[in-house]
């Protein structure tokens, strides 16, 4: 992924993956992006908790340190805790 991730280009964030493709691993290199709001972390979490609901490991690799705090603050895709108030358990 290349550019800036915000709330206007989160919609092409996820639809730039092949969410249908069964595939063991993905590993979703942001090393030339950068996130910059919540709009952009809950795209992410999308496009994560999607290949991993298909059995797909999934890796991020390149975070700038911006994004990072932002991923860490906003997140749930790596919050079991948060994952399930969100589908209701």
């Amino acid at each position: 992924m290349v550019g800036q991730v915000f709330f206007t280009s989160a919609e092409s964030f996820i639809a730039f993956f092949d969410l249908k493709e069964a595939v063991g691993k993905v590993l979703i290199d942001v090393s030339r992006a950068h996130f910059w709001d919540i709009t952009a972390i809950g795209a992410l979490d999308k496009v994560i908790l999607k290949f991993r609901r298909e059995g797909t490991e999934v890796e991020i690799v390149g975070l700038n340190k911006a994004s990072e705090t932002m991923v860490d603050r906003f997140a749930v895709h790596d919050k079991p805790e948060a994952i399930e108030s969100l589908m209701g358990h």
